[in-house]
């Protein structure tokens, strides 16, 4: 069977890469052939349908140059692409399709295309990354804070409370399209929704979605990548590695939660890595100045990540906004690595407090420094704590798992 496969990058991004480059893995293992529908990108991984993929604007450019005719340029492509509809419209007429595989298409290949696969008869599934279909922002965070305003379906909190990069003109177009989509009932086209965790599927529910046409699938992972890296190098880590330390994997920002980990740290004997790039990273380092147990490496490669993450003694998830099933969780879990992780959003399903780590209250600093201190002073527990995570984490994102839900669904239609 023919299944497109739709993502707005086809290119490592972040953890809907991840899935991307796994779920593919797995239907090529069952026989499927994967059609990729995505956009045009100089970093792109060579595809033989990269003639479809769709030509979109920079839209932070846009935003940085405000003015009418850029207002008029992303309100044209970031709400409805004609380009995503001009090229699917070739790619189905020379391809026989039989089911759609959404994951993030908003803005720039944009959910216009459901209607036009709804027409064509083809079934549609779409994996859920993000809140974006029922918070125009698409986490729930509106300047910094955790804000459910739009979940009513009043969408204008958006454009008036600036939710959208503190801008009024983006923030009005997510306004805008939401409204546009909700209005048509573009989603109710949908067969079935796709949540990696059992919190996302709530919030679905809370909108006014059916529960039915919602499934827990949560995320799949090729373990072998992770397993072969460990057995070639766990003897140089061993005979190298003396080192003792912590790690954060992701974003410099302040809806991870960076500064009450470093607020957490400071006082403390405790050695903090800490792996990622972003706006907050020049006042992160000056937070953090005269502390010599808090070291910024910067942008790893993936390769990098998981040597760090086999070295470290726990990692730390500290997010006060609601993550999904974050893949750094996973990826730590599966290295044998407990985490200490904020207890809000999906971040409970995977760190069973006082099994494969420990769960602090988001944003709250000394209890984040209690459980870290209790962990780096019991290195046999955080060892058990390691072992029960790498089987939690193996039983819900491997291979077999994820096919046994995702055939139920394909199944169903």
């Amino acid at each position: 069977m023919k299944i497109l496969l739709v993502n707005w990058s086809w290119y490592p991004t972040g953890g809907d890469w991840t899935y991307i480059e796994n779920v593919q893995k797995l239907y090529t293992s069952q026989g499927h052939e994967i059609i990729p529908f995505s956009t045009q990108n100089k970093k792109n991984i060579p595809s033989l349908y990269s003639e479809y993929f769709v030509n979109t604007y920079d839209f932070k450019e846009l935003n940085k140059r405000k003015n009418l005719s850029n207002g008029i340029k992303a309100l044209r492509t970031s709400v409805i692409s004609k380009d995503a509809l001009n090229k699917l419209e070739l790619l189905l007429n020379r391809h026989d399709i039989k089911v759609a595989h959404l994951n993030n298409i908003h803005h720039y290949i944009t959910p216009a295309i459901v209607e036009k696969l709804h027409k064509r008869g083809i079934k549609i599934i779409w994996t859920l990354h993000d809140f974006k279909i029922i918070c125009p922002e698409n986490s729930f965070i509106s300047n910094g804070e955790l804000c459910e305003k739009c979940i009513t379906g009043e969408f204008y909190h958006c454009a008036v409370n600036l939710c959208k990069k503190k801008s009024f003109l983006a923030s009005s177009l997510a306004s805008f399209e939401a409204y546009y989509y909700h209005k048509r009932h573009t989603y109710d086209l949908v067969n079935y929704f796709l949540c990696p965790s059992e919190f996302l599927l709530k919030k679905f529910v809370q909108f006014g979605f059916k529960k039915s046409r919602l499934v827990v699938t949560n995320s799949c992972y090729d373990i072998d990548i992770i397993d072969n890296f460990i057995s070639k190098n766990q003897a140089d880590t061993i005979i190298t590695n003396k080192e003792k330390y912590v790690l954060y994997i992701g974003r410099l920002e302040s809806i991870k939660g960076i500064h009450t980990l470093i607020e957490a740290v400071k006082e403390t004997e405790i050695k903090l890595k800490i792996v990622g790039s972003g706006s907050d990273g020049a006042e992160l380092k000056k937070m953090s100045a005269g502390y010599t147990n808090i070291e910024f490496l910067g942008f790893k490669n993936k390769q990098d990540v998981f040597a760090l993450t086999m070295g470290a003694l726990y990692v730390i998830c500290p997010s006060v906004c609601y993550e999904n099933l974050p893949f750094s969780v996973i990826e730590s879990f599966l290295f044998s690595k407990p985490v200490i992780g904020a207890e809000i959003g999906g971040i409970p399903e995977l760190v069973v407090d006082g099994k494969t780590g420990l769960l602090f209250e988001a944003g709250n600093a000394a209890h984040l420094s209690e459980k870290m201190n209790y962990l780096w002073n019991n290195e046999n527990i955080t060892t058990n704590f390691g072992m029960a995570a790498r089987q939690h984490a193996y039983n819900m994102v491997n291979f077999t798992t994820h096919w046994n839900k995702l055939q139920e669904v394909l199944l169903k239609l």
